[in-house]
């Protein structure tokens, strides 16, 4: 029950409810966009329907260096890094897209995972917001793994690679983009793909871009954009654990 009391004391739960109230306000007033996905003979005719314009959210641009640790109840870490990269319709987003598989399998895998004992973890690009990041989930440790994300880099640039091992990364991202999904979920996502401004023409040339990366391009844009001093840090942890972490710097937020 104190626990329970502190952590309602922390949220300020009266205070957070409210600004939910005020999100769910927001939404119920914004206009909207509809898809129907259904047969042929069960489609209604929606020509009638007069729609407001939407007015897209932007959020605003953040600059700066993060570098957090969240602490709540739990014996095991999850871990990430961040960097600042390219935005989805770069020349470069197929080859980050590439390296994240390619340090996932050939590095990140054994060591997090297999050797760590984290329950989940690798790298990722993320064309939404421009970033490549890394991550472990359910991880015994914290700073070995934070370690193990830049040695990973050091991996990539000091140690020769087979043609072998950029092959199998490149199959499994080209495996991913021409996996056939359901009808309606090919409808779907061509909606959403529209919606976001990505073309069939886009969507071939990342595919074709992504055949063309060698090993020389990951280990270019890893020079170029995941530098030690571009990178953001966040962790999620226990009190104790962050006890003995005072001198890594880390912002401290409880939950």
């Amino acid at each position: 029950m104190q626990k329970l009391k502190q952590l309602d004391k922390n949220l300020e739960v009266e205070k957070f409810a409210a600004k939910l109230a005020r999100i769910r306000d927001q939404l119920l007033q914004a206009p909207r966009q509809l898809l129907t996905v259904s047969e042929a003979e069960q489609t209604l005719n929606w020509q009638d329907q007069q729609y407001t314009e939407i007015k897209k959210f932007k959020p605003a641009a953040v600059n700066e260096q993060i570098k957090q640790a969240w602490t709540t109840n739990t014996q095991v870490n999850f871990c990430s890094k961040a960097y600042p990269t390219v935005a989805p319709n770069d020349f470069d987003a197929a080859v980050f897209t590439v390296l994240g598989q390619f340090l996932g399998n050939g590095y990140l895998h054994r060591t997090v995972r297999e050797q760590g004992g984290a329950y989940g973890g690798g790298a990722s690009y993320d064309g939404s917001t421009g970033s490549f990041r890394f991550y472990s989930y359910r991880d015994p440790r914290l700073t070995e793994t934070l370690a193990d994300f830049d040695e990973s880099l050091n991996w990539l640039q000091e140690n020769p690679h087979k043609e072998s091992q950029l092959e199998e990364a490149i199959l499994s991202i080209i495996a991913r983009i021409d996996r056939p999904g359901s009808p309606a979920g090919e409808a779907i996502g061509a909606f959403f793909n529209q919606l976001h401004g990505r073309t069939p023409e886009q969507r071939r040339e990342f595919r074709q871009r992504v055949l063309q990366v060698t090993i020389q391009d990951l280990q270019r844009i890893a020079t170029k954009y995941l530098q030690t001093e571009n990178a953001n840090i966040a962790v999620l942890t226990d009190s104790k654990t962050l006890d003995g972490l005072s001198e890594l710097g880390f912002e401290q937020r409880v939950l």
